[in-house]
């Protein structure tokens, strides 16, 4: 009886960790779709108008992004964890455009609902991208 125990723990466990068919989407379906620009929090001058940009995710993690309605940069995104700014670890996007010297935003992120946060280390003067669902 001793040494059953172990085992049925043990089967308890294994039978715990099995996982069917994930109904929620992962991140990368979540962030389809077209993302206008509507918070800009950065160390500028005070009163600074929110930029008129917005981003597009499609399939096959390619994004299209738009300043003054005209095309100003386009390329891939990845999602994962990593440190960004306080060193642990955190849900992180990159947008790496095509044309190397092309500015994407890059960071720490939050996808809750229809409002998408960037945060580039606002705390060290980075700036923090609010954008929401088109």
């Amino acid at each position: 009886m001793k040494n059953l125990l172990p085992l049925l723990l043990l089967t308890a466990s294994l039978a715990g960790c099995q996982r069917g068919a994930t109904t929620s989407p992962g991140p990368e379906s979540t962030l389809l779709g077209s993302w206008r620009l509507t918070g800009y929090q950065c160390h500028c001058p005070p009163n600074q108008p929110v930029p008129d940009e917005s981003v597009t995710f499609g399939a096959g993690q390619h994004f299209k992004l738009y300043r003054n309605q005209a095309l100003a940069a386009e390329g891939t995104y990845t999602t994962g964890q990593g440190a960004s700014c306080g060193g642990t670890p955190e849900p992180i996007i990159t947008l790496t455009p095509t044309a190397a010297s092309t500015y994407a935003p890059k960071g720490a992120y939050t996808l809750e609902g229809n409002t998408l946060v960037i945060d580039q280390c606002s705390a060290a003067d980075g700036p923090r991208y609010t954008y929401t669902r088109q």
